[in-house]
């Protein structure tokens, strides 16, 4: 656990032309790693990171709200517990030997940021590595530990399934990590993002999700059916009529049914692989 803090209350009293460079080295960065420094700079130029060329009054204070949340600590207790509980459902599940799991602000006037996908989330795709980017809210505060279970998830189940990525396998992926964070940290520790996808509005993202499982090469033709419109236009792919976050609920919707089917937990299920996780639970396995 990358505990940022101080090094980050740090960087926002230097110069914001030393910005870029403090941040780079907090996140363990070399400068003369081009790569990986255009994507530091993409995150915190234009993507949902705190802007590191701006020298804005609102970043320390949201800095020490997260202090004071103890933001750093629920990632640590949380994803300790997390662990121990996947050890106890599924001893000698396969796992990155080390994840490093790093925390950092968010940009406070991206309205689709702050306002739908409620001013936090996480990436954990690939193994070994979790990244939270938050602005702390009210409602968010308190979800930062379950936001990082949720992204263990993902980091756990990668390593234990053969087959190739693909739409079907991206949505199972979400719908496992969610279940699981509710089964380690509890009712209400998640599903935020999804919320308003329920009744007939779950119902059509369902029918249309399942349907274009068999389609699509890559993460721009799938973005739209698992994060919805809005994300897809913000990356310039087309909308396909899936609400924000969609993706998530149907993922969320399907892994309930084969756990009810099965009597599996989340944490058991995290290795089965996607065609039976979707057969089981009655959704037409086509090609995955």
């Amino acid at each position: 656990m990358r505990d940022d803090a101080v090094a980050l209350e740090r960087m926002l009293t230097l110069p914001v032309s030393a910005r870029l460079e403090a941040l780079a080295e907090i996140s363990g960065i070399s400068a003369f790693d081009e790569q990986r420094m255009n994507r530091l700079k993409q995150i915190h130029e234009q993507g949902d990171g705190f802007r590191v060329n701006v020298d804005d009054p609102r970043y320390a204070p949201a800095l020490k709200r997260l202090v004071e949340a103890d933001a750093w600590g629920q990632l640590r207790r949380e994803l300790s517990r997390a662990w121990e509980y996947q050890q106890s459902e599924l001893p000698g599940i396969r796992h990155p030997e080390r994840i490093e799991v790093s925390l950092t602000l968010g940009n406070p006037d991206d309205p689709v940021f702050v306002e739908r996908t409620l001013g936090y989330y996480g990436m954990g795709a690939m193994p070994g590595t979790i990244w939270l980017v938050v602005w702390p809210t009210e409602y968010n505060v308190t979800r930062i530990g379950p936001c990082g279970v949720h992204e263990l998830a993902h980091n756990l189940r990668t390593p234990n399934v053969d087959t190739g990525f693909n739409l079907a396998e991206w949505v199972i992926h979400e719908g496992l990590a969610e279940v699981f964070t509710l089964e380690v940290c509890g009712p209400g520790s998640t599903g935020g993002w999804y919320s308003a996808v329920a009744g007939p509005a779950l119902d059509a993202a369902f029918e249309k999700v399942t349907a274009a499982f068999d389609t699509g090469s890559g993460f721009a033709e799938w973005t739209p059916y698992v994060l919805g419109d809005l994300v897809a236009e913000r990356i310039g792919a087309r909308p396909v009529g899936v609400p924000h976050m969609g993706g998530y609920a149907v993922g969320r919707r399907i892994v309930e049914r084969y756990l009810n089917a099965t009597g599996l937990t989340a944490a058991q299920a995290i290795v089965r692989p996607v065609a039976e996780i979707l057969a089981t639970a009655g959704v037409d396995p086509r090609p995955c």
